[in-house]
C-alpha cells in the first residue's frame, strides 16, 4: 500500500459539491414543509376538522403550495450557479479528469430534473384542488 497522494483532484466528492447540494437539500426540505402544511390544512378543511369556507380553503393552499414551488425553484438557481463554478473549475484544472466534469454535469441535471419533475406534480395537486371545488 503506497502512501502516495494522488496527482488528481475529486471535485465531485469534496465540499465544492457537497455545499450547494446540502444548501440546495435544505430549502428543498422548506419547500417540502410548506406542501405538506397547505395539503393538510386543505385536507383538514374538506373533511370540516376545520371551520373554513371551502373557496378560502382553495385559496390558501394554491397560495402555500405556489410559495412551496417558488422556494424550490428560486433553490434551483444558486444551485446551478455554483455548480457551473465548480464545473468551470475542474474543467481549468489539468489535475480535474474529464471524467469528474462528467460527473458533476450528471450530478447538476440530475437534481434539475428532479426539481422540474417535482414542480409539475405540484402544478398537477394545484389544478386537482382547482378542479375539486
Amino acid at each position: 500500500m503506497s502512501n502516495t497522494i494522488p496527482n488528481t483532484i475529486d471535485l465531485a466528492f469534496s465540499s465544492s459539491t457537497y455545499l450547494p447540494e446540502s444548501l440546495l437539500n435544505s430549502w428543498l426540505n422548506v419547500s417540502g414543509v410548506i406542501l405538506t402544511s397547505s395539503l393538510l390544512f386543505y385536507h383538514m378543511s374538506r373533511v370540516h376538522s376545520l371551520k373554513v369556507n371551502p373557496f378560502l380553503a382553495k385559496i390558501v393552499a394554491i397560495g402555500l403550495i405556489i410559495v412551496s414551488t417558488a422556494y424550490m425553484l428560486y433553490a434551483f438557481i444558486p444551485y446551478s450557479k455554483r455548480m457551473n463554478y465548480t464545473i468551470s473549475k475542474c474543467t481549468k484544472l489539468k489535475e480535474c479528469s474529464q471524467e469528474q466534469v462528467d460527473e458533476l454535469l450528471f450530478l447538476k441535471k440530475s437534481y434539475l430534473a428532479l426539481g422540474i419533475g417535482t414542480s409539475a406534480i405540484q402544478f398537477i395537486i394545484v389544478y386537482l384542488i382547482i378542479s375539486t371545488i
